[in-house]
C-alpha cells in the first residue's frame, strides 16, 4: 500500500510500542517456566505473534489478555509440529535452539526474506551437537535434543545465535557452558537476554573477555508476572519525527534499560537536537542538525532513521558498522542510499561505513520513496514526510513491529491520505 504523507506539525504525547526484542525474551522464558506467568504487553505486533504461535505449536498455552498474555508453560513438547517463524529472524533464532533443547523434531518455515537470512553458524553448533537437518535453509527439520554440556556458537553473525543458545541451554538445568567465537556483535541483545534469564531464576557466569557463558540452575523459574519493556527501536522513530518536525514526548521508555537503541537520544543530542530524557519521558523539539560520524554495528536497528536525521543535518555524516545492513528485511544499505538519494541526499558505501552528504534541512519537497517491505525503512522514509511531504510504498510493513504507527503519528497531527 502506498500512502501519502503531507508535511505536518507533530505535537503531543504517545506511548511507547513494547520491545519486540524483549517480548520474544520473556515469552519464551515463560512457555519454558516450571508455572504459569502472565506478562504484560499492551500492543502485539506481527514478529510477537510469530514467536507465540511457534510457542503454542510446541505445547504451551498462551491467551491474549486485556494487557499481555497468559502463558501456561509447556509439559511436554509436541513432537513433529510445523514452526511458522513468519519473516521474523529473532523467533526462527530463539526457535531452532530452543526446539531442540525440547526434542521436538520439528519443521521451521518461514516468509519474505528470512529463507535467506544467515542461520548457518547456529546451525553448525547444533549439528556438533548431534541435530540432524534436513536442508541447510527454511524450509528445514531439526531432529535430535540437546543435552547440558560445552557449546561453541559463532556470534560475529548475530548476537541472535548467542541469545537463542543461552534460552535453550537455560531450559535444560543444570550446567552448561557456551563459548563464542569471532567478535561478537549487538552485544547489548545479549546483555537483554542475560537480563530476563536472571528474572525467570537462571543464573549465568560472563568471563571477563566476555566470550564464555556459564549457566547454572534447575532451569526457569516463573516470577508469575513480567512487564515487557517501551521500545526504543520503535520510539526513535516518533524521536525523530520531533526532531524534524515538532514538539515529541514518548513515554514508556527505561533510562536504563539494557537496549542499546537508547543510543537515538545520544546520537540526536550530538547532532544538536533539542531531546530531553527523563524517567518520565523523552522529549525531542524541532532542531537544526549538525553532521557527526557514529559507529551502529552495536545498534543496527537505528541505522534506517539515524540516516534520515544525516540526510537532515548540515556536513556529511558517518556511520560505520553498517555492512550487517545488508541481511534485514530487506538489504537495507541499498534501500537507504536509494532513499536518501530521492530525497535529495547522497549517500556512498565503502567497505563497512555509509556517508551521507546532509542537505542542510532542504529535503526534497514531495518525495518517493520505497518501503522494500520493510517495517524500518518505511517508518523512516515517513518521518522524513512528516516533515516535508511525501509518498512511501509498503506502508502495511510497519505491521511487523509497529502496528500503531501511522494512527501514532496521527495523533499527534500527521496528515496521510489514507485512514489510520
Amino acid at each position: 500500500m502506498k500512502i501519502r504523507i503531507e508535511a505536518s506539525t507533530l505535537h503531543g504525547t504517545v506511548a511507547a510500542v513494547p520491545s519486540k526484542s524483549h517480548a520474544h525474551r520473556v515469552l519464551v522464558a515463560a512457555a519454558l517456566s516450571d508455572a504459569p506467568c502472565k506478562v504484560i504487553c499492551p500492543a502485539v505486533s506481527d514478529d510477537i505473534e510469530a514467536t507465540v504461535r511457534c510457542l503454542v505449536a510446541l505445547g504451551a498455552e498462551i491467551t491474549r489478555t486485556t494487557d499481555g498474555f497468559s502463558v501456561k508453560p509447556v509439559t511436554e513438547a509436541r513432537k513433529g509440529v510445523t514452526l511458522d517463524c513468519g519473516e521474523s529472524g529473532t523467533t526462527l533464532r530463539f526457535m531452532l535452539p530452543v526446539s531442540c533443547a525440547l526434542g521436538a523434531d520439528a519443521r521451521l518455515v518461514g516468509r519474505g526474506r528470512l529463507p535467506l537470512r544467515p542461520i548457518g553458524g547456529l546451525a553448525d553448533t547444533l549439528a556438533a551437537a548431534g541435530v540432524e537437518f534436513s536442508a541447510t535453509s527454511l524450509p528445514l527439520s531439526a531432529k535430535g535434543r540437546l543435552a547440558a554440556g560445552e557449546y561453541e556458537v559463532d556470534g560475529s553473525v548475530s548476537s541472535q545465535y548467542i541469545s537463542g543458545m543461552l534460552l535453550a541451554l537455560g531450559a535444560l538445568g543444570g550446567r552448561s557452558t557456551l563459548r563464542t567465537q569471532g567478535k561478537a556483535v549487538s552485544r547489548g541483545y545479549v546483555d537483554m537476554t542475560l537480563s530476563v534469564l536472571d528474572a525467570f531464576g537462571v543464573k549465568v557466569a560472563v568471563s571477563t573477555a566476555g566470550d564464555l557463558f556459564e549457566i547454572q540452575g534447575d532451569g526457569f523459574r516463573s516470577p508469575r508476572e513480567i512487564a515487557v519493556e517501551g521500545d526504543w527501536s520503535g520510539a526513535a522513530f516518533p524521536i525523530a519525527a520531533g526532531v524534524l518536525a515538532g514538539d515529541i514526548t514518548v513515554t514508556g521508555l527505561n533510562p536504563d534499560s539494557t537496549q542499546r537503541d537508547k543510543k537515538i537520544a545520544d546520537a540526536v543530542r550530538l547532532m544538536g537536537g533539542d531531546i530531553t530524557v527523563t524517567d518520565d519521558g523523552v522529549r525531542a523539539k524541532k532542531s537544526a542538525l549538525r553532521a557527526v560520524a557514529t559507529d551502529i554495528d552495536d545498534t543496527p536497528d537505528i541505522a534506517p532513521v539515524l540516516s534520515v536525521l544525516m540526510a537532515a543535518a548540515e556536513g556529511d555524516g558517518v556511520m560505520t558498522g553498517v555492512g550487517r545492513l545488508r541481511d534485514k528485511e530487506s538489504d537495507r544499505l541499498a534501500a537507504i542510499i536509494s532513499n536518501l538519494a530521492a530525497m535529495g541526499a547522497g549517500a556512498t558505501a565503502d567497505g563497512d561505513s555509509l556517508t551521507v552528504h546532509g542537505t542542510g534541512g532542504t529535503l526534497v519537497r514531495n518525495f518517493v520513496a520505497e518501503g522494500f517491505g520493510d517495517h524500518r525503512m518505511v517508518m523512516s522514509a515517513a518521518v522524513a514526510a512528516y516533515a516535508v511531504g511525501g509518498e512511501v510504498t509498503d506502508a502495511e510493513a510497519v505491521a511487523k513491529s509497529y502496528p500503531a504507527f501511522f494512527a501514532d503519528m496521527a495523533t499527534l497531527g500527521g496528515k496521510t491520505d489514507e485512514p489510520v
